[in-house]
Order: C-alpha cells, then sequence, then structure tokens
C-alpha cells in the first residue's frame, strides 16, 4: 500500500505516546543489501517475521511469513544490522490514523507515516500544520539504511503554537471519537433487548461447569438417601419390592438428566 513519512519534533511524538500510549515494541533485523529486494527479521509482539520487500519502503507490497521465534532470534546475529522502535497510534481528522515510530536504536529519530488505498489518495493528502519534513523519497530513512548505516544528520525539527494548537485539536478530536466508539446506549430495566439481538447474557462470560438448580440438587440429595423402616417394624428383603426402572438408575445417569433438563434440552422417558 502506498505510504508518505514524515519527521515529527520530537516534543510532539513525547506528547503523542503520553496521550496514546505505545502498542508495540519492535526489533528488525536487517540482511546485507540486495539491489532488488529488502528482507529483513522482525521481531513483534506476539509473532515473528521474515520479510521480503521492496528495496526502498513504501515500494510496494511486503511478503511476510511466520516464523518461530527460536528461528528468529537465530537469524538476528548474521543480519547487517538492526533497528529498534516503539509504536504508536494517532488518529488523524478525517477519521484517517497514522503510525508513530519512536526510534530508540541505532539512534533517536520519531517518524510519522499514513498508509492509503490507492496512489491517487497519497498524492491528494494535505499534511496536518503539525507534521514535520516529509522524507517518503528519501532513501536514508529507509529502516534498512537506518540499520546498516545509521540515522541521517538532521536539523531540529521547529516546533511553533501553531503546530502545538494543531497537534493538541487532533488528540482532543481522537480522544472524543474514540470514546463515543465505546460508550453504548443505556437501557431501561425490562425494555426488551438491544436492537443487535444481543442480551445481557451475552457479554457475561460463560461459566465453566453449568450450575444446576437448587431443587436439583436437593431432589438428588433425599432420592441418595436410603428410605428408613418405622420404629418397630422389620425391613423387607428389596427383592420383595423391586424398584421401578426409572428409579434404579445410576447416579451418573441421573446427573445426566438433571443437565438435560437445565440447559432445555429433551428428555426420554422410560417405559415403565
Amino acid at each position: 500500500m502506498p505510504q508518505r513519512r514524515f519527521i515529527i519534533a520530537s516534543a510532539s511524538a513525547r506528547l503523542i505516546r503520553k496521550d496514546n500510549g505505545v502498542v508495540g515494541r519492535v526489533v528488525e533485523g536487517y540482511f546485507p543489501a540486495r539491489p532488488d529486494r529488502e528482507h529483513f527479521v522482525s521481531i513483534e509482539p506476539g509473532h515473528c517475521y521474515l520479510v521480503l520487500a521492496a528495496p526502498w519502503q513504501g515500494g510496494g507490497d511486503e511478503e511476510r511469513t511466520d516464523v518461530p521465534r527460536s528461528q528468529a532470534e537465530a537469524l538476528m546475529p548474521l543480519c547487517a544490522g538492526k533497528v529498534g522502535f516503539e509504536c504508536t497510534t494517532i488518529r488523524l481528522r478525517g477519521g484517517m490514523e497514522a503510525l508513530l515510530k519512536h526510534f530508540v536504536a541505532p539512534e533517536p529519530l520519531d517518524l510519522l507515516s499514513v498508509e492509503f488505498e490507492a496512489e491517487a489518495d497519497a498524492q491528494a493528502f494535505d499534511p496536518p500544520a503539525w507534521f514535520g519534513p516529509e522524507v517518503t523519497q528519501d532513501a536514508a530513512y529507509d529502516g534498512g539504511s537506518f540499520a546498516r548505516l545509521g540515522v541521517p544528520a538532521s536539523d531540529e525539527v521547529p516546533l511553533s503554537n501553531a503546530m502545538l494548537e494543531d497537534l493538541l485539536d487532533t488528540l482532543e478530536e481522537g480522544v472524543t471519537a474514540a470514546q463515543l466508539g465505546r460508550v453504548l446506549p443505556r437501557r431501561a430495566p425490562n425494555a426488551g433487548p438491544p436492537p443487535d439481538g444481543r442480551t445481557e447474557d451475552a457479554d457475561r462470560e460463560p461459566d465453566p461447569l453449568p450450575r444446576p438448580s437448587v431443587e436439583g440438587v436437593q431432589g438428588r440429595k433425599q432420592s441418595a438417601m436410603p428410605a428408613q423402616a418405622p420404629e418397630g417394624s422389620h425391613a423387607l428383603p428389596s427383592s420383595a419390592h423391586p424398584q421401578p426402572a426409572a428409579e434404579t438408575t445410576s447416579p451418573g445417569a441421573e446427573a445426566r438428566r438433571g443437565d438435560r433438563l437445565i440447559f432445555g434440552l429433551p428428555t426420554r422417558r422410560v417405559r415403565q
């Protein structure tokens, strides 16, 4: 996907990171340079990839292959250089999102990238006032160049009052949009299910085991207790009063029958 990259002031990056937090830390190890492609190992939160990409960042789609972490770590010593950065996302005006990469190795640098669906959208993008110089076409700001040659020397990005005001407005709008997206409409008691058909029980975590009803537990306890004969009488042998087949079921079958009642499944009648 086409993208555009911009350097931003370190103070702006610090404000964005403080407001939006860090979503992930990434380490990339780049193999020796080749003219036809860029290939590197990426260790990310929860995943490791072997990546094949165009010789310059944003030049085409990447091919990512999952590899075990042990293999990714074994390939790192074979790399010509490494970079490490922390990622933070920021919501721009108009609903777009940008990715802030705060490089901590080999040297500090803050790059902001914006991806687009089509090249025409990328060309029509008007950068906000708080963006710094654009380095989309500068190969010196690719990850491979960072890893092999280091971060190029550049002047400090100025931060004016107008840039700071525009950034603060962007952050406030992003917070408001996120809050509106998370707030669910309150329903009055007995108002019925919400429009999407979900119920309040659907939002609860399922119980690990079914909970039988109190009546079912008490009934099974009473049926398991032997009947006591009246005082002064003699108990008859069990063969004199044969029990119906439904009453001589095993405790396991009785429990399974109780579970069927709890979950609303049909029970099978036992012929007398």
